[in-house]
């Protein structure tokens, strides 16, 4: 069964929808947050950095204080930041709570972050991601570091997040993301089916498979007071229309047979398998940004 997650840096929204869920016979089961989000509960307010980051401490902990699931908390990473810099803050975030989930851009450079946060155990949600070769990455990069270190042990899989209503803001349909990359993620890996804007988006990603969805508190506010009959009808409620169709990749074998990191940083550094994407790029200046708003 699809867990629900909040998407919000607001512990009263989280107070107000859990509450909501449970009269409908529903759960909130975890938490998504991001530096656009703690930046929006502390607008109006400026802080040091080191202010800031004990802020979102304070408010990450309050949410898991709240929920029995999984909480994500992301690192701050622009264009410019080091892996060496998001391993410090992933380990930073990762003491506050056993079931604190890292957030990761996906890039090159936090895979390399990934790694050496994924061999001490640190759980990982790679976010901002947009294809269906940042996928398979994310569940490669998975099936090794688990094959290649025997004591990687977790509660849950780890999270790889789609950002479909992003896709839909550029013309393409993004829940169609969601339904390919349920064929390539393989069996470490959760699909969390991200960036959603209407009920629609909720049912459909439901009927694509994703095992965790993450949404607003404006989307909720629908979907939680209706009818078991109306969210099956909008399970089989079909994309937007005027969206661009994504096409199945299917990965090639000779990515699916590599078997160690340095192989793998090497097919992603020489793009034989391309990861990048100009909408993580953008959502990435778009996190520092927000982040920076509230900064000193």
């Amino acid at each position: 069964m699809t867990k629900f997650l909040l998407d919000s840096g607001d512990p009263r929204e989280y107070k107000e929808i859990i509450k909501l869920a449970k009269e409908h016979n529903s759960e909130i089961w975890g938490a998504t947050t991001n530096p656009t989000l703690i930046a929006k509960n502390l607008a109006g307010k400026k802080f040091t950095r080191e202010e800031a980051f004990n802020l979102q401490k304070k408010i990450v902990i309050e949410i898991l204080n709240l929920v029995p699931g999984a909480v994500s908390a992301e690192v701050y990473a622009d264009e410019t930041t080091t892996a060496q810099e998001m391993i410090e803050q992933g380990e930073e975030i990762a003491s506050w709570d056993k079931r604190i989930y890292v957030k990761l851009p996906t890039t090159i450079e936090s895979f390399k972050a990934r790694t050496a946060l994924r061999k001490k155990n640190i759980s990982i949600n790679n976010t901002l991601v947009f294809s269906q070769q940042q996928i398979f990455a994310i569940a490669l990069h998975e099936r090794i570091i688990r094959k290649t270190h025997n004591n990687i042990r977790s509660e849950w899989p780890q999270f790889i997040s789609p950002f479909i209503g992003r896709l839909d803001d550029n013309g393409r349909n993004g829940i169609r993301l969601i339904g390919h990359g349920m064929k390539i993620k393989g069996k470490f890996t959760w699909m969390l089916s991200a960036s959603i804007r209407t009920i629609e988006h909720i049912g459909q990603s439901i009927n694509a498979g994703a095992e965790i969805i993450t949404s607003p508190a404006k989307v909720y506010r629908q979907w939680f007071t209706l009818t078991p009959g109306q969210k099956n009808a909008l399970k089989k409620t079909s994309p937007a229309k005027g969206l661009k169709d994504i096409t199945f990749w299917q990965p090639p074998k000779k990515l699916e047979k590599i078997t160690t990191i340095e192989e793998f940083m090497q097919v992603i550094q020489t793009n034989r398998l391309d990861i990048h994407h100009p909408l993580t790029d953008s959502g990435i200046e778009r996190f520092a940004a927000d982040w920076k708003s509230i900064l000193i």
